[in-house]
């Protein structure tokens, strides 16, 4: 670790569960938007390249900062949605994207994400989803007090001073959409209401 600032909130608590995916298979990763980079940080000692692109130039300045002349870390100031298609060779084993998507077009986000992966590659989303079914209102009830224990336990949320946006679609539309572009896509509702999905490029 670089001696930076390590804080808790509702995203880095499943960083320890993506470090893990991603470690088992190396290679090269991608985080889509990786903010200022702690992410990245914990992925770059078990990875051989760990890239990360954010639209936010001042969050992808403190990622310079706590990354510091890293040999195995590259980050790009930019909306992943531009970037262009690498060729096969250098398409990514992982591709991570925490509390992002939301902010993107579901399907066009989808289907660029394909693109970048490797043969055998996973793709891990953390992601925020709109309350909208009778169900979403009561789990998201039913969570309320747990969360704000775990979140004392933990010392309290402590935001970063990134971009928010409120997310459009519900579990149900996220599942449906990520069936239709990822087949095989698994998504399933999380603590600190969250969801993830994951796939993998067969």
């Amino acid at each position: 670790m670089s001696g930076k600032a390590i804080y808790w909130n509702h995203n880095t608590a499943f960083h320890a569960e993506l470090v893990n995916d991603a470690k088992r298979r190396g290679g090269r990763v991608l985080d889509i938007g990786c903010g200022e980079g702690l992410l990245l940080e914990r992925l770059a000692p078990h990875v051989a390249l760990a890239v990360g692109i954010d639209p936010d130039n001042d969050a992808v300045g403190r990622a310079r900062k706590r990354l510091g002349a890293g040999s195995n870390t590259e980050l790009i100031a930019g909306d992943f949605m531009a970037m262009s298609v690498p060729p096969p060779e250098e398409r990514y084993q992982t591709i991570t994207c925490v509390a992002t998507l939301h902010h993107m077009e579901l399907r066009p986000a989808l289907l660029h994400m394909r693109r970048f992966l490797a043969p055998g590659g996973r793709l891990l989303v953390v992601g925020l989803s709109a309350n909208k079914t009778a169900t979403d209102y009561i789990v998201a009830g039913l969570h309320m007090m747990p969360i704000k224990l775990m979140d004392k336990l933990q010392g309290g949320m402590q935001e970063i001073g990134v971009k928010l946006a409120e997310p459009r679609e519900s579990l149900d539309e996220i599942k449906r959409t990520a069936s239709e572009v990822l087949p095989g896509a698994k998504a399933k509702r999380r603590f600190y209401y969250r969801y993830t999905l994951t796939w993998v490029n067969i």
